[in-house]
């Protein structure tokens, strides 16, 4: 497996929305701490967007990890940066610099590449001035050219860098916040209540609950982690038909706190690499499969002290992943003399 070969004086700049509290940029502030901590030179370089409130975001002063505004284009150092974040590769004045992609969504890679096509199509149309690295799009082709490092957070963000002919040097998963094992209860009395995240789900879900309109769902929206929590020591089932673009945070804390899952099949969810739970919880998102999703819920409900030791091997390993992320980390960054 190809390295990342690091001088002693080499300088790991992280770039990371500012002021912002989501999955990605903590998984960005935890790649900085733990590179700091096995004694690298890490540093966060925060860049403005529409949802920026301030620099480092209070829930991310933990990590310490110290942040620049300048960076050295020297081709020692390093940039590293989330997929929705590739502008950097275009500019002349990171020209020296290695340019790492560290994929912690492949959505969202879609997602910020049509936002761009349609900001360029209206500055066309109003005929403003636009730098030149504008016109040039980061495809997989275009990575593949200049050489650009790629590394796969999620085992379905490696099977679709494959797919598009880009082999990532290595995979780095991030970790659960240490805060959501600390509000695990073991012995919380679990009650009749099916959990689901509605800002991740459609009508499919709805046609499931309209179905099953006795039982009592409750939307994990608008709440404090606390209060997520809360209803995750609660509830016997989560339930999630949403599109997964990576390792998502929410059913690894309903597992934690001890939930059964029901899971579709799409994006990360399909893999079991990414979701180690017995496939009898996966299913299609097709309404010809509504009625066996139905009689699982069920079983789940009647059956919940039998079924849950079925998501055993899954909680084990949300308990070790700070580990795995340090032995990732360990073998993709290697120090060399200068």
């Amino acid at each position: 497996m190809q390295a990342i070969n690091c001088q002693p004086g080499t300088k790991i700049y992280i770039f990371c929305p500012a002021g912002n509290a989501t999955g990605g940029p903590e998984a960005l502030h935890q790649l900085g701490y733990h590179l700091n901590k096995l004694g690298f030179n890490a540093f966060m370089f925060y860049y403005s967007t529409p949802d920026s409130n301030g620099i480092v975001h209070e829930s991310y002063k933990k990590y310490q990890v110290p942040y620049m505004a300048q960076i050295e284009n020297k081709r020692q150092h390093v940039i590293i940066m989330p997929e929705t974040y590739l502008f950097p590769i275009f500019k002349t004045k990171f020209n020296l610099i290695r340019k790492v992609i560290w994929w912690l969504s492949v959505v969202n890679y879609y997602k910020t590449q049509k936002a761009g096509i349609n900001s360029d199509n209206a500055k066309r149309f109003l005929n403003l001035r636009r730098p030149l690295w504008a016109n040039k799009k980061p495809s997989f082709d275009r990575l593949k050219q200049l050489g650009v490092i790629s590394i796969g957070h999620s085992y379905y963000s490696m099977v679709h860098l494959r797919e598009n002919g880009i082999e990532p040097i290595g995979q780095i998963s991030d970790y659960m916040n240490s805060t959501f094992f600390e509000f695990a209860k073991v012995k919380a009395e679990k009650e009749n209540i099916i959990i689901y995240n509605p800002r991740k789900n459609d009508d499919f879900l709805e046609e499931i609950k309209s179905r099953t309109a006795k039982l009592t769902w409750v939307p994990l929206i608008d709440m404090t982690p606390q209060q997520v929590a809360d209803w995750m020591n609660r509830a016997k089932l989560y339930v999630d038909f949403g599109y997964h673009p990576g390792k998502e945070r929410m059913p690894r804390e309903s597992c934690i706190m001890r939930c059964c899952m029901i899971i579709g099949k799409t994006g990360s969810a399909a893999y079991e690499e990414d979701m180690p739970i017995p496939e009898k919880y996966r299913f299609e998102k097709s309404k010809d499969q509504v009625p066996n999703i139905i009689e699982r819920i069920m079983d789940c409900l009647t059956d919940y002290e039998e079924l849950i030791d079925d998501f055993k091997p899954y909680r084990e390993t949300l308990y070790h992943e700070e580990e795995k992320f340090i032995e990732d980390i360990k073998k993709i960054f290697v120090k060399v003399s200068a």
